[in-house]
Order: C-alpha cells, then structure tokens, then sequence
C-alpha cells in the first residue's frame, strides 16, 4: 500500500523590497503552488481510514439532514416564512435529479476533506425556480490567487489533462485558514494517520507470518528420536482427537509426550483496540466531533444527551453559520428579487425534543392551550374537520390574569366528589 501523503518541503525566498519597507532575510510563502494531482491525496486518505471516513460522514449526514428555510424580514421582529418563490425553489431542489440532502451532503464533505469548496449557480429551463447549483468537486480543482490569499477564481482540471479558469461571479464558495485553498484537515492529521497505518502494517505482517497453532507435541529429553513410521503413527493417532477424528473432546494420553504452550501474539497483545480508539479520538477531536457520538468512547444515555445538543451548537452551529453567510452574500441577491429574503438552517428542528416534552414547556410558557383541533390533527397527519375547529379552546379551569385557577396544568382531580 503506497501511503498517500507526500513531505513538502517549504517554500522560501528572500524578499528584499516589501510594499514600502525593505525586508531582509528569509520569507515564508504561503501558497507556493500546488498541482492538481495533488488533489487525490486528501481523498486516498478520506478512501483508506476508516476514522477519518466515520467522522467526515457523522458531520455531513447530521448537518445534511438541517433544512434550509428561506425567511422574509419584516420589521424588527417579525419574520414569516417563505413557501414560494425562486428562491425558496431552489433551496429546497438545488439540483435538477436531487433534493437538499444529497446536495449539502456532497458540499460539506468537500469542507472537511479539502477545506474548501465551489458551486456554480446556472440557469435551468427544465428546474422549479430557473436556476440550479452545479456542485464542482474539489478534487478536480484549485483556487487562483493574488497577493496574499486574494482569491481571484477557480483553476479547474479538464479532460486533456489541461487546466482552464473560471471566475467567481455566481459562484458559491468558501475556504478555510492558512492558504487561498484552505488547509486540508488530512494534513493535520497526517502524523497520527501516519502512525495508525504503520501499526496496521505491522499487526497484518503479524497476523500473516506468526504461526497459526496454540501448542505443540513435545518429546522429553531423555527420549530417542522416533523413526518416520512412528512419528507418522503418532500424528495419526493425534487426527483422532480433532474434528471428525472420532475421539474430539477427549484428552489423549501419551507416554513420554508433553503438551507446550506456543505463545503468540493476540489482538489483545498488539493493543489492536487501543490503536484504534487512539486514531477515531484524535480524528473526532480535530473536527470538534465529542468522540462519544461516533463512538470512540462509552457514554450513557443522558451524557449521549449533553453532547447530542454540544453537536448541533458548538460543533455544527460555526459550520452552519458559515454556509448561511455565504449563501446569503453569494447566491441571494442572484436569485431572489425581494431584498428582504434571506436563508437560514432550521436548528430548531434537530433540538426540539419529543412531542411530550414541546408539550409540556409550550403549555407552561404560554399558559394554557397552544394548539387549536385542525392544528393538533395536522401534527398527526390527519385532515381538518372545518374552519370552526381553528379557533383555540379556552379551558374553564384556565383564568387570564392569574389567580388560583390558572394554573395550565391543573387536570381538576382535586375537585373529584364535590366539596368536603
């Protein structure tokens, strides 16, 4: 197996004029260029370990599943929900085979694997808003730059092993910190990755050339060495204690004949376990992943709670807000003919709790019912009984303005058998 990192070495040059000043010594270039080819590197890793997969898939499919909703501003305060439109079109069919899913999918594993990623907006004739995202694999392509990380466009791979520019007009996109393409998490992780794969190597070579057997036959030392017919007969004798021999399960006695432990290495001995829990935590942790939610350590159920909600804010919250921004500065004002729209992830849909528990805090925040009849069969998928169950029901038990018959959870119990 050829390990997919390559050593660069870096890049450095004296610069002897800088802007106004005179700058002497060496000088550390951030982008000295890189190939195209260099590309399949950061997906060769992604393809070959499995705790950078597990991870990479864990934040793409949690944050893939969030939908987008398009938002009107009205005011301060108000703010209604689009259900039309181009815009709202095309953030919930950005493509013309697929729904959102697969598209935020695709784009933020680019994101995680290569720090960086393109989507190029198009006009459709054949799409519900006229416009679709055609998502550009990061692999077949480099950003373009001037002076310090200015990014001017999209270097892309052709067919004929040629190259062609694109500019950023109508173009989504985003990269991470340290160079005008980002740096690859793979890079990071390099070292420790590095160090996982020699340990498989080795625990392979083990398992390959180490001897398959738990013990052996041993003569004492005081015995002549049998002849050929012997030892044959002996081993014979051996087969019928084995599987189908006839005697499996009983202990044979031998005379003069002992039985050796062969000690070998076990999956226990290699720490075979370890290595891997070591290589899933320091993958979870490089993505800000709680390495309890992909399994690289034991957590209970309401620990698997707490970190289920540090998901969705510390660690999928940065990322959302970042497609947000730019989907709003890039794709928006191109689409949208209202300047008042804007996208935003509904979190609210991965943290709400059960039924029971919206239940609960919704009728103790606004005390009393919160639902009308329609709306709470339109919750169970049930059609509505007319426009005289739209209204909310006003319990007897229920007093505006307080008193001590305003409590939203009072059942009425006490009052069973009349009054003493």
């Amino acid at each position: 197996m050829i390990w997919p990192f390559t050593r660069h070495k870096h890049v450095e040059k004296s610069v002897q004029d800088f802007q106004a000043g005179t700058v002497r010594g060496r000088w550390y270039v951030v982008d000295p260029g890189m190939p195209l080819s260099a590309n399949s590197e950061s997906l060769s890793v992604f393809a070959t370990q499995p705790a950078v997969r597990k991870t990479v898939e864990f934040i793409a499919r949690n944050a893939a599943r969030i939908p987008m909703k398009v938002y009107r501003r009205d005011g301060d305060n108000d703010r209604p929900v689009v259900t039309d439109g181009p815009l709202y079109n095309l953030v919930k069919y950005p493509t013309r085979y697929h729904g959102s899913y697969r598209f935020w999918y695709d784009l933020i594993c680019d994101l995680m694997v290569y720090d960086r990623f393109a989507v190029k907006l198009l006009p459709s004739a054949s799409s519900r808003s006229g416009w679709e995202l055609y998502r550009i694999p990061a692999y077949t392509w480099t950003f373009t730059w001037a002076g310090f990380e200015d990014v001017r466009g999209i270097q892309l791979a052709t067919a004929d092993n040629g190259s062609s520019v694109i500019g950023l007009d109508g173009v989504l996109w985003d990269k991470g910190y340290g160079s005008a393409n980002g740096v690859s998490p793979m890079r990071t992780l390099s070292q420790t990755l590095r160090e996982y794969a020699e340990s498989v190597k080795w625990r392979q070579a083990i398992w390959k050339n180490g001897a398959r057997i738990p013990g052996i036959f041993a003569m004492n030392a005081d015995m002549k060495p049998l002849e050929r017919d012997d030892q044959k007969r002996l081993e014979s004798d051996i087969d019928d204690y084995l599987e189908n021999g006839g005697h499996e399960g009983r202990s044979p006695v031998l005379q003069g004949i002992h039985w050796e432990k062969v000690e070998s290495f076990s999956p226990k001995d290699a720490q075979e376990v370890e290595g891997r829990t070591l290589a899933d935590i320091e993958v979870a942790s490089a993505y800000h992943v709680p390495p309890e939610m992909v399994g690289a350590r034991e957590a209970n159920y309401s620990s698997t709670q707490a970190f289920r909600d540090s998901l969705y804010k510390e660690t999928l919250g940065p990322l959302f807000t970042q497609l947000e921004q730019a989907f709003n500065a890039q794709i928006v004002p191109l689409v949208s003919q209202d300047p008042r729209e804007y996208v935003e992830f509904d979190l609210n849909a991965a943290l709400r709790g059960s039924f029971l528990e919206q239940a609960e805090i919704l009728q103790k925040a606004v005390g009393g019912p919160y639902l009308s009849i329609n709306e709470g069969r339109k919750e169970q998928g049930f059609p509505g009984l007319g426009p005289e169950y739209d209204q909310i029901i006003d319990l007897l038990n229920t007093v505006r303005g307080g008193g001590p018959q305003a409590d939203p959870t009072d059942s009425g119990s006490q009052n069973l058998g009349g009054s003493q």
